[in-house]
């Protein structure tokens, strides 16, 4: 015989609000999460400003 399917999931609830940090989502994670990415900015556009010369 087969056996039943297990109760699905909680649904979310939209008035819950999210936490900033990841590892809320996640306590039972078994190591800590990496660091969230570091976002560009408009000032700060991100990128290597030295690097290689352009060809001349």
């Amino acid at each position: 015989m087969v056996a039943p399917l297990p109760e699905p999931e909680p649904v979310i609830d939209p008035t819950v609000p999210v936490p900033d940090d990841p590892a809320e989502l996640l306590p039972d994670a078994p190591e800590p999460l990496p660091p969230p990415p570091i976002e560009a900015t408009p000032d700060d556009p991100g990128g290597d400003p030295g690097g290689v010369p352009e060809p001349a």
